[in-house]
């Protein structure tokens, strides 16, 4: 009787379920070609510090707390931070191509409008996956969450740095201060959470040089009265170790910037600060309603 050979493709390496579908190498089989006239999304590249699976403490972690995104702490790579040249360099508003002048790095909306900070860098809107990780971060004490996301903050921030010629150890990482109540109340200073991120990845040193009293959360006031509600309450309570030749303020979300506007303010009145150029880094700025985010991931096929 032949001997027959049972070996067949159930027992070999089967290719990985990826979706959405992408042309494989070479003649494997399991591609689904697009229908002609479709919107077929472009593989985008794993987001920076991604491509693992969570540990242990963090699946129970997300099962104690309920969290709600999985955007930067499990395998899928669905999301990255924006394209730099998706926002001002200046005011961190979304921009398109060559709405930024190459001369001042302004863009129309923030050329007549002055600002405490030169620069300010973001990771993408204030929407959709992001968005999930912020508000896990801030109102679920989702503490590991907020250190992913701030290293990549730290990532983004790192080779402007060198591009200025800044060495990391001659700048400041200052955190945007939370009253002391509510950072009891929450469990979680948040920006402080996202600040230690940022320095493990860029070796910048942390001074919480501010300090903030009272006032309510800006989020419960209205837009044209959140500079007003900041007023006076944040200040510059300690000088830094060393004079910085840079300091960068850390935070979550830009809206309106009033807070880190007030930030700037309470570093500028110090004698240390009257000089010092100030940076700002946030997770991410809310976007404009009448204007649409620009995105270069959805193409028409």
């Amino acid at each position: 009787m032949p001997k027959h050979d049972f070996q067949d493709e159930t027992s070999q390496d089967t290719l990985p379920f990826v979706w959405p579908p992408v042309r494989p190498e070479g003649d494997a089989v399991g591609f689904i070609e697009p229908k002609p006239g479709s919107i077929q999304r472009r593989q985008m590249p794993r987001p920076m510090g991604h491509g693992r699976k969570p540990t242990w403490i963090e699946d129970v972690e997300s099962a104690l707390l309920g969290t709600r995104s999985r955007v930067l702490t499990g395998t899928d790579g669905r999301w990255s931070p924006e394209p730099i040249d998706f926002a001002c360099p200046r005011c961190g508003r979304d921009v398109g191509e060559g709405e930024v002048a190459p001369d001042d790095g302004k863009c129309s909306t923030c050329r007549a409008e002055r600002y405490p900070w030169e620069r300010l860098i973001r990771l993408g809107r204030f929407e959709g996956e992001l968005r999930d990780a912020i508000l896990a971060t801030k109102y679920e004490a989702w503490r590991r969450q907020g250190t992913l996301l701030g290293r990549l903050m730290g990532e983004r921030l790192t080779p402007m740095l060198a591009e200025a010629d800044i060495e990391p150890i001659r700048a400041l990482l200052v955190p945007v201060p939370m009253p002391m109540l509510r950072r009891m109340t929450r469990g979680i200073d948040h920006s402080l959470v996202l600040t230690r991120g940022v320095r493990d990845v860029s070796g910048v040193p942390i001074d919480r040089i501010l300090s903030r009293r009272g006032g309510k959360p800006q989020v419960r006031i209205a837009p044209s009265l959140r500079a007003r509600n900041v007023q006076n309450r944040i200040r510059a309570g300690f000088r830094p170790r060393s004079q910085p030749d840079l300091v960068v303020l850390v935070d979550d979300v830009k809206t309106t910037g009033a807070t880190l506007r007030a930030c700037g303010k309470a570093i500028r009145v110090t004698e240390w600060g009257r000089q010092v150029p100030i940076w700002s880094v946030v997770a991410a700025v809310t976007g404009e309603r009448s204007r649409p985010g620009r995105s270069e991931f959805d193409l028409p096929a």
